[in-house]
């Protein structure tokens, strides 16, 4: 499975209802997505951009898609950024492979 990092801006109107009636809304979302094969790793709070981070696991990247577009259509975000993750070993690895490539840039 691979992982996700999602950072969300919440609206102005999700922030209303959240704060007459506070919640954990990763909990609330983690049971909808899990129906799909996705999980939520770990969340935080955050301060400044985004109010939100969370990282996922999921199947692929058309499930995971799938979640932004259905959290995104709901308006109750104003911003959602989601960013695959890689674990730094593929890092490593792919640095091995370019390491045994060849590219020639364009000359001027």
């Amino acid at each position: 499975m691979s992982r996700y990092l999602f950072q969300v801006s919440y609206s102005q109107e999700a922030w209303k209802s959240m704060i007459a009636k506070p919640q954990n809304r990763l909990d609330l979302v983690g049971e909808m997505l899990s129906s799909h094969g996705i999980t939520i790793v770990d969340g935080y709070a955050t301060f400044g951009e985004y109010d939100l981070i969370a990282i996922f696991e999921a199947p692929d990247d058309k499930t995971v898609a799938a979640a932004s577009i259905l959290v995104s259509s709901s308006g109750s975000v104003s911003a959602l950024k989601t960013t695959p993750l890689m674990p730094v070993d593929d890092l490593v690895d792919s640095m091995k492979i370019a390491n045994d490539m060849s590219y020639k840039p364009p000359s001027s």
